[in-house]
């Protein structure tokens, strides 16, 4: 099976609940960045991590055999502005915004504590990544790592 998701279009943003495993973040919004000995790229692979905003100017693509890899990059858009981003590079790990507490205030609840997170690709459902990227607001950039194999 093969999803595609145009990243170029306006997202709506959704709330993300950060799933097991999620590195969070509790310095004013900076995502926390992996170890560079946690998860080395394979022999011939480089990876690199961009920031940009919305709309990213990308098409994302999940393989059959797993794995979410870039099948397009909109000419002029943020992500071919950026110059670092291919079509077949791998989409290692995304930014995500999640909230950690709920409030209720007569009957209305009030999300609270937000903490940008960084959500490792590898592992978790084609939807679960596109939500996170979504979760992004609009005036902040989003931190894409992705992994370029030769």
């Amino acid at each position: 099976r093969e999803m595609r998701a145009s990243l170029s279009a306006r997202a709506v943003p959704v709330t993300l609940r950060a799933p097991v495993g999620v590195r969070r973040s509790v310095r004013r919004g900076f995502v926390v960045r992996a170890a560079a000995d946690e998860d080395k790229p394979p022999a011939g692979c480089t990876r690199y991590s961009i920031n940009i905003k919305r709309p990213l100017g990308l098409v994302l693509e999940e393989k059959k055999e797993g794995g979410i890899f870039v099948g397009e990059v909109v000419e002029g858009g943020n992500a071919d502005k950026s110059g670092l981003v291919s079509v077949g590079d791998e989409l290692i790990a995304t930014s995500g915004v999640v909230f950690n507490s709920t409030q209720d205030y007569g009957g209305v609840s009030v999300k609270s504590g937000e903490e940008t997170v960084r959500l490792a690709v590898r592992g978790e459902k084609f939807d679960t990544i596109m939500a996170a990227i979504a979760s992004n607001p609009s005036q902040r950039t989003v931190t894409l790592e992705f992994q370029k194999c030769m």
